[in-house]
């Protein structure tokens, strides 16, 4: 068997899942480790590995396997159980003997033989009797000699007959129906149990067969040549996409919150703003929502929403379902914000009024001391105001926190759907806001859908689609692709002529009421001071100004003749 290439060494996630154990905590490593198998589950699913294909599933399967035993360490046992449901369920690693082998292990050393019994039973004949059974889980001829002799092992010590055959044992697996439990097995729990971990994937058609989706095909990491066909993937696998995402989005990871607290500086929390989805559907002037998100977007979306499967269905109507219910969940969480605060408000005026009927009562005894009851009771009661205001503050700040887990879930969701604009959790304002723009388009598309029904809403778009292609198209061909066209140089234009002034006479001084009149010196000729920067006529209509007002005041005077008012 050839090894895997180096982007899918389990062993580098392991080492980086206990770093982050050991540094943030349990909630990091788990995050690590459902962000490879998430991707890698992804990668071997849609693309083409090659003769790679065996090492790499050995190595998914071992990073399952870490998982599950992160939480066994942890003490979390409960989630430990659904990791290795998830694993049996995987499309990837769901067949492999040593997996099953471990979860049977894992459920008998917590005292639930029942339970592994019928581990044993799923893995190795299948759900049951019937037309309806899906077969054995594992196909692994020495995989399956494996989990038997496993088996006989645990029905060995559980019924006490150390002389019981891998033969009987067929036998009585086969006379129960294949699938029942075998008679004589008690489960040894004193009445304690848990759910039957049930076949997340059985959710099949009339016909017993999963039913399959069509996903379009992935490009491999290594640059090979994808096939063209559209790939398929059976209820299992969105099942396993499913848990990961579920159990991703549980917690928000502590780098995320350390974003948050950067934000917030020294004030209180705040609810992110804008918020991806609103109470009502936005108003859009374009249905295509190019003039809100642009036209490469718009495109993206539109051909989102248009697009078919092989079989015709509509894969843009699971997007839109998948939006209304992010819509749904904001929807839930304001109503149970504002549940929250009336049953606050409610508490403090009902506090309040017993407050004032015990202050009222402490005064009417007060007799002579009145004074100082009054102004200890209204102490009292700036103290009770300051507390429900810190009450309220606090409310605000929690329901602020859960806003953020809502749209960092949000947007782990939007991003495993290719969204445009989605690319994992960010606290960017930029990013959220244009996040907040891509979901108003999706909020409108699945309203009119439901309004107008599926067809029509279809058909209005494919117009939309062909209307922005061409635009697009006509966009490109008007720009220029061939030489580059300079322009000319700027040029001034050209100044516009003025007459010459006049040679520059000597002005008479201005007079002002109360300023002693200046003789001008012999031989000298005064120019009066001009602006910096003006024109030439402004110019000389700044020099003409005394010489107007003095022939307006002076009919004899003659501009350059000397002034004899003196």
């Amino acid at each position: 068997m050839s090894e895997a290439p180096p982007q899918y060494n389990s062993q580098t996630i392991i080492d980086a899942a206990e770093a982050k154990l050991q540094d943030d905590g349990v909630n990091a490593a788990q995050i690590v480790f459902q962000s490879a198998l998430l991707d890698w589950v992804d990668d071997v699913t849609m693309g083409d590995m090659g003769s790679n294909i065996d090492a790499i599933r050995e190595e998914i399967a071992n990073l399952w396997m870490a998982y599950a035993k992160l939480n066994r360490k942890s003490n979390l046992n409960k989630s430990a159980t659904e990791v290795y449901d998830q694993a049996t369920n995987c499309p990837v690693v769901g067949g492999m003997g040593r997996i099953w082998q471990e979860y049977t292990q894992f459920v008998e050393e917590r005292g639930r033989p029942r339970t592994a019994q019928k581990l044993y039973l799923r893995a190795l004949v299948g759900d049951g009797g019937g037309e309806g059974s899906n077969g054995p889980r594992v196909k692994d001829p020495t995989d399956q000699d494996m989990l038997w002799n496993s088996f006989l092992r645990m029905m060995q010590y559980l019924k006490k007959n150390p002389d019981l055959t891998l033969e009987d044992l067929k036998k009585a697996v086969n006379k129960e129906h294949l699938g029942q439990a075998v008679e004589g097995v008690e489960d040894k729990t004193g009445g304690e149990d848990i759910p039957d971990q049930q076949d997340s994937s059985s959710k099949a058609d009339s016909t017993g067969n999963d039913t399959e989706v069509a996903r379009p095909a992935k490009r491999s990491r290594w640059d090979q040549k994808v096939p063209v066909e559209i790939e398929k993937v059976n209820a299992s696998s969105i099942d396993t996409a499913a848990g990961i995402l579920a159990t991703t989005a549980k917690s928000m990871p502590p780098e995320i919150e350390t974003l948050w607290h950067a934000r917030d500086g020294g004030s209180l929390p705040s609810r992110p703003e804008p918020p991806l989805f609103t109470a009502s559907p936005p108003k859009l002037g374009d249905p295509s929502g190019k003039d809100l998100v642009g036209n490469a977007t718009s495109l993206k979306v539109l051909k989102m929403l248009t697009a078919k499967t092989h079989d015709g269905k509509m894969l843009g109507s699971a997007l839109l379902e998948l939006c209304h219910a992010c819509w749904m969940m904001t929807g839930l969480k304001e109503e149970e914000v504002v549940k929250s605060q009336e049953s606050l408000e409610k508490k403090i005026i009902a506090d309040r009024e017993a407050m004032e009927a015990d202050l009222d009562a402490r005064a009417s005894v007060a007799g002579g001391a009145l004074s100082a009851v009054e102004q200890a009771n209204d102490k009292e009661r700036s103290s009770f105001d300051a507390q429900s205001e810190a009450q309220r503050q606090q409310l605000l700040a929690l329901s602020a926190w859960e806003f953020r887990k809502i749209l960092y879930t949000h947007q782990i969701i939007l991003t495993s759907a290719k969204i445009p604009g989605f690319e994992g959790p960010t606290v960017d304002s930029g990013a959220i806001a244009f996040q907040s723009k891509v979901c108003s388009l999706m909020h409108s598309a699945f309203y009119l859908r439901a309004r107008v029904g599926e067809t029509a809403h279809l058909n209005m778009l494919e117009k939309q689609l062909e209307s922005l292609g061409k635009i697009i198209q006509t966009t490109v061909k008007t720009e220029p692709v061939g030489k580059p066209q300079y322009q000319a140089p700027f040029q001034m234009p050209p100044m516009q002529q003025f007459p010459p002034p006049p040679p520059f006479s000597q002005p008479p001084p201005m007079l002002y009421a109360g300023q002693p009149q200046q003789q001008p010196m012999m031989g000298v000729t005064q120019i009066p001071a001009m602006p910096v920067g003006l024109p030439p006529h402004m110019m000389q209509q700044q020099s003409m100004q005394p010489q107007q007002f003095m022939s307006q005041h002076n009919p004899q005077f003659q501009p350059g003749q000397q002034n004899n008012l003196s």
